[in-house]
């Protein structure tokens, strides 16, 4: 028979508990990790004195990010879990992304699924060393999420999760949901709504076929080719300048900017993202999961995620599952106003402290 689950659905609501709060500094120390041709950069912060702290392990959403995830100029989303996190009494470990900021190896964006969740329990390798270290878990944001679900399913000395806007759908979907919640294939002046819409579905069809195996390509690249064209030309007088100092004319600056745009769409990295599935790997995850949503989310959108997970909790082996969807916040657990300040929506982070804390 099987176990009953253990599941706190927690919507548009906030559970308060006293946090424990530590009256000591915070010490910080850089430690790097390595997985094949990637040596990561890292910092570890942690409360000041003895003792075996639990560990959160920061993973960073899509496109290359630094060990702080800078959002704009003054909101930086993995150093303000950080410190409070610290303040409360837990560890952190945040790294820069593959390729990027002070880390090595070819970039995440050009990297599959499958490499970059081994990257990830590289990390909790690292850490399993020391003796300052309890309890190790992942707290992923977007393709974090998606990454730290992918690594709980494997590797099942991870001790918890939390993903923060991860995906449950494939990519594929969440790009066609993009394509209408986003509207940013828009290829020309002088296109309706309805006809960006349609455009966005063709390239998004069109590139899961491709990442499948089937034709597509062409289609990809007519797009892509287009996008350029229409994007660049948007550019102020200044910013063409600036990019006439590092190409020699508008031409190789087209060019280059296609080029780019293919081999990214076109890279293991995104074939992995187009066609995977994270709830074939959910279903097998044994350790506590906490999963966040933002209500204004519109790149990872609750009600479209959140059925997902619930059509498959009656396989699921997980037996502590807590769910919440954070009100008002987006896709970076802010609000517009909250940016401009560089401040997290209201209850996140004490929600998020309170159970790794619970679980400790």
């Amino acid at each position: 028979m099987k176990k009953n689950v253990y599941v706190v659905i927690v919507l548009l609501s906030f559970l308060l508990i006293l946090n424990a709060q530590t009256e000591a500094g915070i010490v910080e120390e850089s430690v790097d990790f390595t997985r094949g041709d990637a040596v990561y950069s890292g910092t570890l912060s942690k409360p000041a004195g003895e003792g075996k702290f639990p560990v959160v392990i920061m993973v960073s959403g899509m496109g290359p990010q630094n060990r702080e995830w800078s959002f704009g100029k003054n909101y930086k989303l993995a150093k303000i879990f950080a410190d409070h996190l610290n303040k409360n009494g837990i560890a952190v470990y945040r790294y820069d992304d593959r390729g990027f900021g002070k880390s090595t190896g070819v970039s995440e964006t050009l990297t599959s699924f499958d490499d970059l969740a081994e990257d990830v329990y590289a990390a909790v390798t690292a850490l399993r060393a020391r003796n300052d270290v309890g309890r190790i878990g992942l707290l992923g944001h977007s393709l974090g999420g998606i990454l730290s679900v992918m690594a709980a399913s494997k590797h099942t000395d991870i001790d918890y999760i939390i993903t923060l806007s991860g995906s449950y759908q494939t990519g594929g979907d969440i790009m066609m949901e993009q394509a209408h919640t986003l509207k940013r294939w828009k290829t020309s002046a002088d296109m309706t709504e309805e006809q960006v819409i349609a455009n966005g579905e063709k390239f998004v069809k069109n590139w899961i076929s491709y990442s499948k195996g089937g034709e597509g390509l062409e289609t990809m690249k007519q797009v892509l080719n287009d996008l350029v064209h229409y994007q660049l030309s948007k550019l102020t007088p200044e910013k063409k300048a600036e990019n006439l100092k590092k190409y020699k004319d508008e031409e190789e600056v087209i060019k280059v900017s296609f080029d780019d745009a293919l081999a990214y769409y076109t890279s293991p990295h995104q074939k992995s993202f187009a066609v995977y599935d994270p709830v074939t790997d959910f279903k097998k995850i044994t350790c506590p999961v906490l999963v966040l949503f933002g209500q204004n989310d519109k790149h990872v959108v609750v009600k479209s995620n959140l059925p997902r997970i619930a059509q498959v909790l009656p396989e699921a082996a997980v037996t502590d599952l807590t769910v919440k969807i954070i009100p008002e916040v987006d896709h970076g657990y802010t609000t517009p106003e909250l940016l401009k300040e560089g401040k997290i929506g209201n209850g996140v982070l004490e929600f998020v402290t309170n159970w790794v804390n619970f679980r400790k």
